[in-house]
């Protein structure tokens, strides 16, 4: 059996070898946000990635994504962590106030290095006096059982404002909050869904949503093909062609890695790509129609553009990635 001071030394170690691990962790997520291998692999975004595709709980994955970023954007994060001067959780944390206050390089720069060896604690009071902007409201949800979810939520005077007028229109001044937000939301859901399918869309115009990465990716779907060019030709698509697209994808991203079969599947921002892009003769029929997340479709174009012609739309969507928090559930 060990001695105290031997199994304090190899606790020790093992602490080290924790933190130099979270460090290549940092940095392998850059090359998987550089090279898009996220997207390639059937993920929509890079929280979805590190939640699904690496298991991390989402607290976890928005943590790790959010450090990862401010890595990027200063590379000193690197040294800390390696000493131990910051943490992961610190770093997020950080990460996250410099989203919020929109501080640039030099500025975030300076944040990190004055905070060294802080405490959490100590951290979060610093931060607090930093703030020029209204501190985030906190919003957390809870497994409290296999059927049940524990929300917290902070709100406004005129949040609340709408929850009893919504209770006076149901007749209900004592009705649970849970059926407040259930009915809200169902009739948002179906204003949008009715809103979708009756708007008529607008033409469509040259962009990632006309490119092409994976002729077939469902094995045994027909092939489409190119129709000739003329001058009557339109990028508009008819809604029913759009509605039968929607309707045989699901409203999900159709994008399917081939070698593990995994589907996309996400309803975010979903679009219409075109097999074959409008460009090269394709069709605006459903056949040459797949539905695309944007990360898909940011994929399809480089497949179709490379990535020297699409690499100002990929910087701009880098910008955006940089200034605001990742995308998650509360």
């Amino acid at each position: 059996m060990n001695t105290h001071e031997e199994l304090h030394e190899k606790t020790l170690t093992a602490a080290k070898q924790e933190k130099l691990a979270t460090l290549e962790l940092l940095k392998f997520l850059l090359e998987v946000e550089d090279r898009r291998t996220y997207a390639v692999l059937g993920f929509p975004s890079m929280f979805k990635y590190v939640e699904e595709g690496l298991t991390y709980s989402p607290a976890q994955a928005s943590d790790r994504v959010a450090a990862m970023r401010l890595l990027r954007k200063v590379p000193e994060i690197a040294t800390q962590l390696e000493r131990g001067t910051q943490t992961l959780t610190s770093v997020a944390k950080i990460a996250s106030h410099v989203r919020r206050e929109n501080l640039d390089g030099p500025s975030a720069q300076a944040l990190v290095l004055a905070t060294s060896n802080f405490t959490i604690q100590s951290l979060e009071k610093h931060l607090l006096s930093q703030s020029l902007v209204e501190p985030p409201k906190l919003e957390r949800a809870k497994i409290i059982s296999a059927e049940l979810t524990r929300l917290t939520l902070d709100v406004e005077e005129e949040f609340m404002a709408l929850v009893d007028r919504i209770r006076e229109l149901r007749g209900n001044p004592a009705l649970p909050l849970s059926e407040v937000f259930r009915h809200a939301m169902k009739e948002e859901i179906k204003k949008k869904e009715v809103k979708v399918q009756e708007s008529r869309p607008a033409p469509f115009t040259t962009s990632v949503t006309e490119v092409r990465l994976d002729p077939n990716p469902n094995a045994g779907s027909p092939q489409p093909e190119a129709v000739p060019q003329t001058k009557t030709r339109t990028r508009y698509i008819r809604a029913k062609d759009r509605a039968i697209t929607r309707k045989r994808a699901e409203k999900k991203c159709e994008y399917i890695h081939r070698k593990s079969g995994r589907r996309c599947g996400s309803r975010f921002g979903p679009q219409m790509e075109h097999v074959i892009p409008h460009a090269k003769g394709g069709s605006n029929t459903p056949e040459n129609l797949k539905l695309y997340c944007p990360a898909h479709n940011r994929l399809a174009a480089i497949a179709e553009f490379g990535e020297a012609k699409m690499a100002p739309f990929l910087r701009m969507h880098l910008r955006e990635n940089q200034t605001k928090p990742a995308t998650h559930s509360v």
